[in-house]
Formats: structure tokens, sequence, C-alpha cells
């Protein structure tokens, strides 16, 4: 019953082929859409190792170059996700 936007796969893989992207943040509670059964976008972006941010606010108030997000994860023993405390450093 959810409903909420994501990133279509074929957009993760074009991101993934014609970009070097490090990272990918969003601010919907999952990357993939909300009635997603197959979370085909996680699987493009985490299997090569690009780690995807979920809920993340204000990203509109980020420059497009010349800012740092660092994404600092709580540690969960044998997780494969978890909260997230986020900050970014903007080059003046």
């Amino acid at each position: 019953m959810l409903h909420f936007p994501g990133i279509d796969p074929a957009a993760a893989e074009w991101l993934t082929s014609n970009r070097k992207i490090k990272a990918l943040g969003l601010d919907t509670p999952s990357i993939d859409y909300g009635q997603s059964k197959d979370f085909k976008t996680h699987q493009v972006l985490l299997g090569k190792n690009i780690p995807a941010f979920e809920n993340v606010a204000n990203l509109d108030q980020l420059p497009t170059t010349g800012a740092y997000v660092v994404a600092l994860p709580m540690k969960i023993e044998h997780g494969s996700g978890g909260p997230l405390r986020i900050i970014a450093w903007v080059k003046s």
C-alpha cells in the first residue's frame, strides 16, 4: 500500500554507466518506488558498491557542485543497512 516515487532501475543503470557517482540520496523512504517487489534499483546501485541514502532532507539547499556529503552510519552487527546521520560540507 506504499505510494512514493523512486529511482527507475534504467536511470540507476544510466547513472552508474555514464556518471562517476559515489552515492545516491533522495528524500523518499526507498530508492525503489513504493510498491516495488524486486527492488531492482537497490540491486543495480548496491551491486556496484554505490551506497544509497533514503529519507534525506534539504538536498535542494546544496549546490550542484562543490559540496561534500559525509554519511555516518550506525553500526549494526550483521545488518545490511541502518540509520544514518548525514552532514554536508560546502566548499567556499
